[in-house]
């Protein structure tokens, strides 16, 4: 993947088409998408990504707009979308990919810094408190998509047992990548059997949730928490929302009271099924099998296997251990 310097043409073209053509980005950060800063001449500060080639296809970056809209008036902090000046959510730019082009957009720059940013690596009680409002911002995420009808061209993903672990999961067949030993393909194999049964007997309907919502995703601005980065929003279950929070705790020594303190958040605001708990370990195991998959094909931004494989097969194998 190109510098992030290489990308700044790139930049200056699209902050030209969102009719900013005097302000010069700040490079911010390259990973799957490459960020920039936009400070506009009227005060605001802008956010400029310019998205991964083939990840996700106009139609459902537009409707990532609309469900961001739809939150933001709900009162939520979310990225708030600008149009550009033909009033396109998006503008294509020449960029120095294989592919040659990427789609960009921009969103309004909270003020703050991420959860993850605040708490480092601590998941210790003096953090609970932290999870247990992050518990209820994604109450409070869930109540406003559930109770939301899509405009018509709707279109996002699905994270359903397909979706998830099925022929062509959305994040690849983690069961068959190339960095995996034999036993470790039997392994994840197994799991995979094991998650498709479980989902099956789910009875919860899909959503629209974030299904990205760890720490790094969650804005603290102010007094106030809020979500950003909704790239991988999609129809699931909202446990999974829950699950994704939770995972960078899994299997830490206090990981239960985090996990208590953010379903307490949770309930304050939106009920819970009564499997919660089961359907928790469910998905703990899921988002381990489809990061598999997400690691082995970004080595640019994983690493190499050795410094993420052995963390996430040890996990998946006492999940399936536990469910024995």
């Amino acid at each position: 993947m190109p510098e992030i310097e290489e990308y700044l043409p790139a930049a200056r073209a699209a902050l030209a088409q969102f009719g900013l053509p005097e302000t010069e980005p700040h490079a911010i950060g390259k990973s799957e998408n490459v960020v920039f800063r936009a400070d506009a001449p009227d005060g605001t500060t802008w956010a400029l990504r310019l998205h991964r080639p083939g990840y996700h296809a106009l139609p459902a970056l537009e409707s990532d707009r609309e469900l961001t809209a739809h939150l933001a008036a709900c009162g939520m902090i979310v990225p708030t979308g600008r149009r550009t000046t033909g009033g396109a959510w998006y503008t294509e730019v020449q960029t120095p990919d294989p592919e040659g082009s990427r789609l960009a957009g921009m969103t309004l720059w909270h003020p703050g810094q991420t959860l993850a940013d605040l708490i480092e690596e601590d998941r210790g009680p003096a953090t609970w408190s932290w999870f247990e409002r992050t518990g209820a911002l994604l109450a409070d995420l869930h109540n406003a998509t559930a109770s939301w009808t899509p405009p018509p061209a709707f279109t996002r993903h699905r994270l359903d047992s397909d979706g998830l672990v099925g022929e062509t999961p959305f994040w690849g067949r983690f069961w068959e990548a190339v960095c995996l030993t034999a036993d470790e393909r039997q392994t994840l194999s197994k799991a995979r059997d094991l998650v498709a049964a479980r989902l099956a007997a789910l009875s919860d309907p899909l959503i629209l949730i974030h299904a990205d919502a760890h720490p790094a995703n969650v804005l603290v601005s102010g007094d106030h928490l809020g979500l950003i980065d909704f790239d991988d929003c999609a129809w699931g279950w909202p446990i999974f929302d829950i699950a994704v929070a939770l995972r960078s705790a899994w299997g830490e020594p206090h990981f239960t009271g985090l996990r208590d303190s953010l379903l307490a958040g949770y309930t304050s605001r939106r009920a819970l099924p009564p499997d919660v708990l089961a359907q928790l370990d469910l998905f703990l195991l899921t988002r381990s099998l489809m990061l598999i998959s997400w690691c082995a094909d970004r080595p640019e931004v994983a690493g190499e296997p050795a410094e993420w494989k052995p963390d996430l097969i040890a996990k998946v194998r006492t999940a399936l251990a536990g469910a024995a």
